[in-house]
């Protein structure tokens, strides 16, 4: 009984990191998108034989090596190498950046909670945070070589450090002729260490008079599959996730299955009304181009008001079942003022 238990200890061990590597978050940790908002995801009771067992650990060792992903709403993909952090949050005046449309000559904040991967040194640690500015067609607009240059000397005491803040603005001259880019941040150990975590903001510089795509009240899609899901302006009850290859419209393709029910703030008409938007990644979150359209039902029941949402998103040929994909699709009001944006690994 003693190794039964054991097993069993082990296995539950094993799931739990398997299903925190597949949400893409850091150290496998859940809590990772906890920037967005504060969920407990709970793992699905699995039946535990040693044949699961050893399949879990197999799985293990090809997918906890896997320390990247895309975080909802902005779409900013991280790159954890050596240094890692338990959640990232994207804010300008404290409020969080929902879109990637960002205003020029205004500080925007990236806030990472508990970093980890430095070298320390009497309880504290060094980090410079590299910015580099690209063009549309790759060409480097702008670099700044340390955004953290005011600490440099002096570093970060890591018992008082529980976020470490990056502030960092875009100006005209530095963005030149150009409407959008991206946005590389390297954070680095001035130490010598060679850990290093990447951050990639795709944006879009917002007009003048545009209002900006910022909340205090997103909130969490319930789900029990790995993904991430989250809502401005609506309530969802629950989101189911799965994989469908039994549409003939495309026979080729495998579908990521997004069933949203229970949709509050809005009715059939209003999604009809919004406007939809996926992007389909491969492991290194490269973009992968996709020509086949996503398909959607609507359904609601007039006493409530309630919307039900069905989405099939094309993602992957049916042969392609070993590799991973990052699948990311959003859907946003006329006025922008409410969304439902989700992010799941295939």
């Amino acid at each position: 009984m003693k190794t039964v238990a054991r097993y069993v200890g082990k296995t539950n061990k094993i799931i739990s990191e398997v299903f925190r590597s597949i949400t893409g978050t850091v150290q496998a940790d859940p809590a990772f998108f906890s920037s967005y908002f504060h969920m407990q995801n709970q793992i699905p009771m699995i039946k535990r034989s040693f044949i699961a067992l050893a399949f879990v650990c197999l799985f293990t060792s090809a997918s906890i090596s896997q320390s990247n992903g895309i975080l909802p709403l902005t779409g900013l993909r991280f790159f954890n190498e050596g240094i890692s952090a338990k959640s990232i949050e994207v804010k300008i005046d404290g409020a969080q950046l929902i879109s990637n449309r960002i205003p020029l000559n205004k500080d925007i904040e990236i806030l990472l909670t508990r970093p980890l991967g430095f070298t320390e040194t009497n309880k504290i640690i060094y980090a410079g945070a590299e910015l580099t500015l690209f063009s549309p067609r790759g060409e480097i607009l702008s670099q700044i070589p340390n955004l953290l240059a005011r600490n440099e000397s002096t570093g970060f005491i890591t018992g008082d450090l529980s976020a470490l803040s990056i502030k960092f603005g875009i100006t005209s001259e530095m963005i030149k002729a150009n409407m959008n880019g991206t946005v590389k941040i390297r954070l680095y150990d001035l130490k010598g260490k060679k850990s290093q975590m990447r951050l990639e903001i795709p944006v879009t510089v917002a007009r003048k008079d545009e209002p900006l795509q910022v909340s205090k009240l997103t909130k969490a899609i319930s789900t029990k599959e790995g993904a991430v899901g989250v809502v401005n302006g609506l309530k969802a009850k629950k989101m189911l996730v799965s994989v469908d290859t039994s549409i003939s419209v495309a026979p080729k393709m495998a579908y990521t299955s997004l069933d949203i029910s229970a949709i509050e703030g809005s009715s059939i008409s209003g999604i009809f009304q919004g406007k939809e938007n996926f992007w389909v990644y491969d492991d290194n979150l490269n973009e992968v181009k996709i020509t086949d359209i996503l398909l959607k039902q609507v359904k609601g029941a007039m006493e409530n008001n309630n919307v039900d949402y069905t989405l099939k998103i094309p993602y992957r040929p049916k042969g392609n079942g070993a590799k991973l994909y990052t699948v990311r699709f959003r859907w946003e009001s006329p006025d922008k003022k409410q969304l439902i944006d989700v992010v799941v690994k295939m």
